[in-house]
């Protein structure tokens, strides 16, 4: 009787074995059949927010006022975006100049952002046509919010001063409060203004102007009125403080360590060398 219930319980285990491997190896197919689909929805989804960063892509989900299929989205990022680096004297670079693996300094600096390095993550944007001028240039941005971490990128003109769109791509702050950063109808406030602010005179001194945009706690008509410092200022987010210091902070603090290539490219001193 013992000997049965012996081979009974070897016969269980043996087929509970040879079950788990079964299944571990079907997920294991499955896992890894399921890494290219994950792969191009992560390059879509980057590509997308780097054209809403530069409004060549509306927020409506169109380019030149047609709807984008993401062949197209992909398309003209590959076309017209160079992944570049700058250092504190405000030159660029690309990857192969410095001597670093593009694909091992883009995941490796992911979470904590590119502004502290010493060759810094900076998109190059190109004209349609043919032009050593560039369109403009988009920023990593990433700071802390309220829970966690928030990530976006900002897009300037190419005088590396008037802002082109803006977008929190990741975030994780509270729904319908915080949250709301990553809304179109909020993002677009910053579209037209500008980084560089401006003196009480209304005037731009490169050298010595703050860096950065000012998230107000409640609207910029109530807080600045017709002062220079409103072009530089976005309306806040009620009951959602923290988020909102969290994103001035990011800003400020992402593109003061740009600040000699914004010089420059304010000075209209940037070209493109591919």
């Amino acid at each position: 009787m013992e000997k049965k219930e012996s081979f009974s319980n070897k016969k269980t285990f043996f087929f509970v074995l040879i079950l788990c491997t079964f299944a571990a190896a079907i997920l294991s197919l499955v896992a890894e059949g399921l890494k290219s689909p994950q792969r191009d929805a992560k390059k879509l989804y980057k590509s997308k927010q780097l054209l809403l960063a530069t409004q060549i892509l509306s927020y409506e989900g169109t380019i030149d006022g047609v709807k984008a299929t993401p062949e197209e989205i992909l398309k003209v990022v590959e076309k017209r975006f160079l992944t570049r680096l700058t250092d504190d004297k405000g030159n660029l670079y690309t990857f192969d100049e410095v001597g670093i693996h593009q694909e091992e300094y883009l995941a490796g600096n992911a979470k904590l952002g590119f502004a502290h390095l010493p060759y810094k993550l900076i998109y190059v944007v190109k004209e349609k046509e043919v032009s050593k001028t560039p369109y403009g240039y988009v920023i990593p941005v990433n700071g802390y919010g309220l829970w966690d971490a928030i990530y976006g990128y900002l897009g300037l003109k190419a005088n590396g001063d008037t802002i082109l769109g803006m977008t929190w791509y990741d975030q994780k702050e509270t729904p319908g409060l915080g949250g709301e950063i990553a809304l179109p109808e909020w993002q677009e406030q910053f579209i037209g203004k500008v980084i560089f602010q401006k003196n009480s005179r209304g005037q731009t001194n490169i050298d010595q102007a703050e860096l950065g945009i000012k998230v107000v706690k409640t609207t910029v008509k109530e807080i600045y009125g017709n002062r220079p410092i409103a072009a530089s200022a976005v309306d806040g987010i009620p009951g959602a403080s923290i988020t909102v210091s969290g994103v001035n902070d990011a800003i400020r603090t992402s593109l003061t360590p740009y600040r000699p290539f914004l010089t420059r490219a304010y000075k209209g001193e940037i070209e493109i060398d591919e």
